[in-house]
């Protein structure tokens, strides 16, 4: 990966920060390719710190992570009382 410093890298938080979206696209974009994706993670966290790759790994997860919640209870009440409200 070649890093590029953004002028946006100053004002967001870090796990916003370039480089760490740039590793996750990198990753994202073989998703249905196992070995690939492994391959990918393995590259990558040779370049990031484990602060980094742990900000990585959170991203990727977020689809699952949200797909989780939605299916939950309180989600399911969340969702009952907006459409009361609304």
């Amino acid at each position: 990966m070649k890093e590029i410093k953004r002028a946006v890298d100053d004002r967001l938080p870090k796990w916003l920060h370039s480089k760490i979206l740039s590793a996750v696209d990198y990753i994202w974009s073989v998703k249905s390719d196992d070995n690939e994706t492994m391959k990918r993670v393995s590259q990558v966290s040779q370049v990031l710190d484990g602060e980094q790759m742990c900000w990585v790994m959170m991203l990727l997860t977020l689809p699952k992570l949200n797909a989780m919640i939605m299916q939950g209870e309180e989600y399911k009440k969340f969702a009952d009382m907006r459409r009361t409200i609304n």
